[in-house]
C-alpha cells in the first residue's frame, strides 16, 4: 500500500496535535480532566522513554522507516507490556493534549493517530519483523498485546 511505513510516527503525531490545538475551541478541560491529562502525560513518557533505552541498549534502530536495519528484537522492560511502547506513549500524549483542550472534536486526534498507526505503520511493521525474527516474533504476539 501507498502510505505504508512512509510517514514517520513522530511527524504525524505533531500535524495531529497542532490540528487539534489550532482546532479546540475556548473550552479547556478542569479538574478531573487536567488530572488525568497529567497522568496520561507521565504514562506516556514511561513508555516512549522505556522504549527508547531499551533499543539504545540492544544498540537496534528506532527508525520505523528502516526495519531491515533492526538487529535485535526488544522484548524487555515496557515490551513485555506492549508491542509498540513508543506508539502507545505517542497516544497518552495526544490523549493528555485531548483532556487539556477540551470539546468533544478533539478526541478525533487520537482515535486518527490509533487508526492510522494500526493500519499503516504497525502491521506493516509486524509482517517485516515476523519475516525478519520468524517464531520468535510470532511466540512474542502471543504473550504480547499490540497496544497494552
Amino acid at each position: 500500500m501507498r502510505f505504508e511505513l512512509r510517514i514517520p510516527p513522530l511527524l504525524l503525531f505533531v500535524v495531529i496535535a497542532l490540528a487539534m490545538w489550532l482546532g479546540a475551541g475556548d473550552d479547556r478541560g478542569r479538574g478531573v480532566l487536567l488530572i488525568l491529562a497529567g497522568a496520561l502525560l507521565l504514562v506516556g513518557a514511561v513508555f516512549g522513554g522505556g522504549a527508547l533505552l531499551h533499543f539504545a541498549r540492544q544498540r537496534t534502530t528506532v527508525n520505523p522507516v528502516r526495519l531491515q536495519q533492526s538487529r535485535v528484537l526488544v522484548t524487555r522492560g515496557v515490551y513485555r507490556i506492549s508491542r509498540n511502547p513508543m506508539y502507545l506513549g505517542l497516544l497518552c500524549w495526544l490523549l493528555a493534549l485531548a483532556c487539556y483542550l477540551g470539546g468533544p472534536w478533539v478526541w478525533l486526534g487520537p482515535l486518527l493517530l490509533l487508526g492510522w498507526l494500526t493500519r499503516f505503520q504497525i502491521l506493516p511493521e509486524e509482517r517485516a519483523l515476523r519475516a525478519r525474527f520468524g517464531i520468535s516474533y510470532v511466540q512474542y504476539c502471543r504473550r504480547v498485546r499490540r497496544w497494552c
